[in-house]
């Protein structure tokens, strides 16, 4: 794909404009959340028309949430896919691995492969995607997560509503996470529950329930049902999800047959100065400064040798103390508190109706 850039609209198109502003004739569908299809046109070239990046900003700033559609093609998406089912099996046997918010969710966090004849810039510095977010977060935004979220078939339980930040955040868009979808996704397989519009609809202190998590108060969770309520919508494989760390949301069982797999690919503004990193190949570094454009590679930490995904522990910490990260080991998830007193009990809370929207 070529480097991100934005393109003029065809020559055939007449442009309308009401009162000053501009009609535009990008393709969309929904409300609660807004859908945007990227033409063939923009798929093929790399680059973005301007109507379409007008769609994006201004849906994502009203809802923390928008869908970019046909962004990345089919062969890739399902070759990734493929290789990370694959992978999941040897992964659930690893003594790190650690089911997110319990094991009746069927849910992990799972790294994709981090070798070079898989990390393709489509998915990980896709062009149209940083356009959108150079233009959310400033120039230059920082890559500093490459994760996935899996729904493994059979699962039972959902996760409670939380937000993936619980420190005392900025008021404006610090940090945005990219979830790519890599098969049709709906609420059969376990597509993430969505909460458009709280990404700044309470103070954060005001909202969460506890200090050192993003669950959600249950009184927060029933008057937000009334002005917006949740929804799982549908995402076709290859859409771009732009995610406001702030934002509600929760898991959701897979009552499929098959994986559910969901990337997650965060990136930072410089200015907030997030002290998380992630880890990619050496070898791999003068491709990815080269061509990988747009981008910071300032919290990337470059590894020598191979890089087994699987081996990697999961590391967080989107807050902007070094002090506050979480880490993957074979006792559970380790956070300050652990490390302090030896006791690992961060995501050992059980969920029950009072961590969820129930229909009143």
């Amino acid at each position: 794909m070529a480097p991100s850039a934005i393109i003029d609209p065809p020559a055939s198109t007449t442009p309308k404009y009401v009162d000053g502003a501009l009609i535009t004739d990008v393709e969309k569908h929904g409300d609660n959340p807004v859908v945007i299809r990227l033409t063939d046109e923009e798929l093929h070239s790399g680059k973005t028309r301007p109507e379409t990046l007008q769609e994006c900003l201004k849906y994502f700033h009203r809802d923390g949430f928008v869908v970019l559609e046909n962004a990345i093609p089919d062969e890739l998406v399902d070759r990734l896919y493929n290789r990370m089912v694959k992978d999941n099996v040897e992964f659930l046997r690893k003594k790190h691995m650690h089911w997110n918010q319990g094991a009746a969710t069927g849910n992990v966090s799972q790294i994709p492969p981090l070798e070079p004849d898989y990390l393709d810039r489509e998915f990980y510095a896709n062009s149209h995607m940083i356009h959108v977010v150079e233009n959310l977060l400033g120039p230059k935004p920082e890559l500093r997560f490459i994760n996935s979220n899996v729904a493994c078939p059979g699962g039972t339980g959902r996760q409670a509503v939380h937000s993936d930040v619980s420190h005392d955040w900025p008021v404006i868009p610090f940090g945005l996470v990219m979830n790519i979808y890599l098969q049709d996704s709906d609420e059969r397989n376990g597509v993430t529950e969505v909460w458009c519009g709280t990404h700044n609809a309470y103070p954060q202190k005001e909202q969460q329930a506890f200090p050192e998590r993003g669950w959600i108060k249950k009184e927060y969770i029933q008057e937000r049902a009334k002005v917006k309520p949740p929804v799982q919508p549908k995402v076709r494989k290859g859409s771009i999800c732009f995610r406001d760390l702030r934002l509600w949301h929760a898991g959701m069982p897979n009552k499929s047959d098959k994986h559910r797999i969901m990337l997650a690919i965060d990136y930072f503004a410089q200015w907030y100065q997030c002290p998380m990193t992630t880890k990619l190949p050496l070898a791999m570094k003068d491709k990815i400064e080269r061509e990988w454009e747009g981008i910071s590679t300032a919290g990337v930490e470059w590894v020598e040798g191979d890089l087994n995904s699987l081996d990697v522990p999961f590391y967080l910490n989107m807050t902007q103390d070094p002090k506050l990260y979480l880490l993957q080991t074979e006792k559970g998830f380790q956070d300050l508190k652990g490390r302090q007193t030896g006791e690992y009990r961060f995501d050992s809370a059980k969920v029950t109706d009072q961590n969820y929207w129930t229909p009143e």
